[in-house]
């Protein structure tokens, strides 16, 4: 019994021992290589090591957005005991400052791996990855900072939680900024506790390249806070602002209010995060006037002090009224500019053949993406000359019939005072390593030329005479000579002109003799004062002088100008008692708020007598020579100061009388000489 019971034990100790020497040659021999690359797994376990993504910068080298680079802590639950917890706890509390209790809590609530501290800044997690403990593991988890908040938010953009390019320059350039993630193949014991790193399995992150902006991080902040003054102020909706090099078609800034935070961009809403610089369309209204008058001029279809009959500001075109706010009888072609009278403009549009007028428009990039380095950009919107009405022209040459970006609109005046040189806009100066080494750089892209130089020259410097004389004094600098034009149009929304609502809109530059900066302002529905003279014109200001105070290379030649007073206020308060106007079928043809000349000097005017025309302005004169029938010459704008028939001179029929105009401002500022 004794023997069998041992034989039988015998056997089964045989039997144990066979099949563990038959698992052991499986291992060993038959499947030595997977249980080898298992070991090798379980002992040189490879980690993935982030690759920190590239900075942004303004061109001056100031940091825009930036990588830090945070860690998250971990706890595996299943390997804790009371006596882990309360160690874990205890260094946290200390480090952290939050109670004991709490990190206590979350690990004996948790399931699994749990994270006990997320995103914590590296000169605090530098003491939690001191602590060793079985089942306590971090991990880097990098943060995307945009140090300087919503500054420029719509250009930079910003990222997901993976640090994911979503809009603006992070998503565009997400490629370049986005780094080569590492490994690490580190060798740990039994316990799973690292005992070295394999170096020559090991790949360091590579960190992403930088961009490089072309804006300028206090031309920045000084936009975005008077535009978002000035939305407040006038009550508006929604606020555009741009700068740009006119020589070059750099963005120096560009800013939308309202605007967002990058870092916590899911508490904004859409429209709030929408680039209405690029998206956004609007009728350019009487800013558009410099342009039709460059192609007369570029034509020789118009000279500047030719004398236009605005019939009182008001006509009736193909059985459409158009009408201009203040009432003039006689305006120059300069004049036309400086009133902004959109009779003038209609009348003179008359001599541009259809195709012509479609060309000039086209080249200066109307209808036309510019293609700038951010996406979501809109064309806009040009008709073409087979469409065209006949009140098509007439309505254009005011602003109306066809739509605009921001975007399109200083980049096309920017060829309008630059001499006449169409650049392609761009904000991303050039792209380096980490260690500072340019990889590539962005050159000034020429488009085409569009105007001659000496048209440009002529109608930048008529555009003094807008903010010297015209509808944009409130734009009128202390120590400097700007020029530009104001802009209104009523609102187009869903194919119809909604009454009360209007885009406000100032485009100005400087110095004007030599521009330097071309500063675009639009603000959408002002509930006060809505004229683009009284809204856009004083932000420009605001912009333009805080700029001249904080760069003196902007205007180096500076001398205090000596000007009449406006009383800005009393004209807001005459807007805002104004009356609506009303027009004819579907058009609102709104004008800018005229600031009225002085009135003209009294002369006595005798039949057969060449009168005292010194000191008049030129219209006034033109309309006592045209009543007494002289034939004339004009040389100069603005008031007369010469006349080669002297007063008091019988007049002879076939007299003609050469009259000499020039502008009350600093000629040696101006370069008009």
């Amino acid at each position: 019994m004794i023997n069998s019971r041992a034989l039988i034990i015998t056997g089964f100790v045989f039997l144990f021992f066979l099949l563990l020497l038959a698992k052991l040659f499986s291992i060993q021999i038959l499947k030595n290589e997977y249980y080898t690359l298992i070991a090798e797994r379980q002992q040189n376990k490879p980690k993935i090591i982030k690759a920190e993504r590239g900075i942004i910068k303004d061109r001056n080298g100031e940091v825009l957005s930036f990588t830090r680079d945070n860690v998250s802590f971990f706890v595996d639950t299943r390997m804790m005991n009371e006596s882990k917890i309360d160690t874990i706890s205890k260094v946290f509390s200390k480090t952290l400052g939050k109670p004991v209790s709490y990190y206590k809590r979350i690990i004996r609530n948790g399931k699994r791996n749990v994270c006990i501290a997320k995103k914590v800044p590296m000169s605090k997690a530098f003491e939690l990855k001191k602590l060793i403990v079985d089942g306590y593991f971090y991990e880097e988890d990098f943060t995307r900072v945009y140090p300087y908040g919503n500054l420029a938010a719509h250009l930079i953009g910003y990222v997901n939680r993976e640090l994911k390019g979503i809009e603006g320059i992070e998503k565009v350039y997400d490629e370049i900024l986005t780094g080569k993630d590492g490994m690490y193949l580190f060798e740990r014991d039994v316990l799973g506790k690292v005992i070295s790193v394999d170096e020559k399995h090991s790949v360091p992150p590579a960190p992403g390249n930088n961009v490089v902006l072309t804006i300028n991080k206090t031309y920045q902040k000084i936009l975005q806070e008077e535009l978002a003054a000035g939305v407040k102020k006038y009550n508006g909706n929604s606020g555009v602002g741009i700068i740009m090099d006119p020589n070059s078609g750099a963005i120096l800034a560009l800013a939308n209010i309202p605007d967002f935070d990058p870092a916590n961009y899911n508490l904004f809403t859409d429209s709030e995060r929408r680039n209405r610089a690029l998206t956004d369309t609007y009728e350019p209204g009487s800013t558009i006037k410099p342009f039709i008058l460059s192609i007369l001029f570029n034509e020789k279809l118009a000279e500047e002090n030719e004398p236009i009959d605005v019939e009182g500001g008001k006509i009736i075109f193909h059985r459409t009224r158009i009408t201009d706010t203040h009432p003039h009888d006689i305006l120059t072609v300069r004049e036309v500019l400086e009133q902004s009278s959109n009779v003038g403009m209609a009348k003179l549009s008359t001599r541009i053949s259809d195709e012509l007028f479609y060309r000039y428009l086209r080249n200066f990039g109307f209808g036309n993406p510019t293609h700038i380095e951010i996406s979501g950009e809109a064309e806009g919107y040009l008709k073409k000359p087979k469409n065209f009405s006949k009140l098509s022209k007439a309505f254009m040459s005011f602003g109306y019939e066809f739509s605009v970006t921001p975007l399109q609109m200083i980049t096309a005046f920017s060829a309008l005072v630059n001499g006449g040189i169409l650049y392609k806009p761009y904000v991303v100066e050039k792209i380096t390593n980490a260690n500072g080494e340019i990889l590539s750089s962005s050159e000034q892209k020429r488009i085409r030329r569009v105007i001659d130089k000496e048209v440009s020259d002529k109608i930048r410097e008529m555009m003094v005479g807008v903010v010297e004389n015209g509808t944009a004094t409130a734009a009128q600098l202390d120590y400097v000579h700007a020029g530009g034009k104001t802009g209104t149009s009523q609102k187009l929304v869903e194919g119809r002109y909604v009454k009360g609502k209007y885009n406000s809109s100032f485009i100005g530059y400087l110095p004007a003799d030599n521009p330097q900066i071309v500063c675009l302002i639009l603000i959408d529905s002002p509930e006060i004062a809505r004229y683009g003279g009284l809204v856009a014109a004083p932000v420009f200001k605001n912009v333009a002088q805080r700029l001249l105070e904080y760069d003196l290379n902007l205007a180096p030649v500076r001398k205090k100008i000596v000007r009449k007073k406006k009383l800005i206020e009393e004209l807001i308060a005459e807007d805002i008692n104004a009356k609506e106007n009303n027009y004819d079928k579907f058009f609102n043809p709104t004008n800018e708020k005229k600031i009225l000349p002085e009135k003209p000097v009294k002369k006595n005017v005798q039949k057969g007598v060449m009168p005292d025309l010194r000191n008049m302005n030129l219209r006034d004169a033109i309309v006592i020579l045209n009543e007494l029938g002289v034939k004339y010459k004009i040389s100069g704008s603005g008031k007369v100061v010469s006349q080669s028939i002297e007063p008091g001179v019988k007049l002879t029929a076939g007299t003609i009388c050469t009259v000499k105009c020039q502008l009350n401002i600093n000629k040696k500022v101006l370069n008009l000489n």
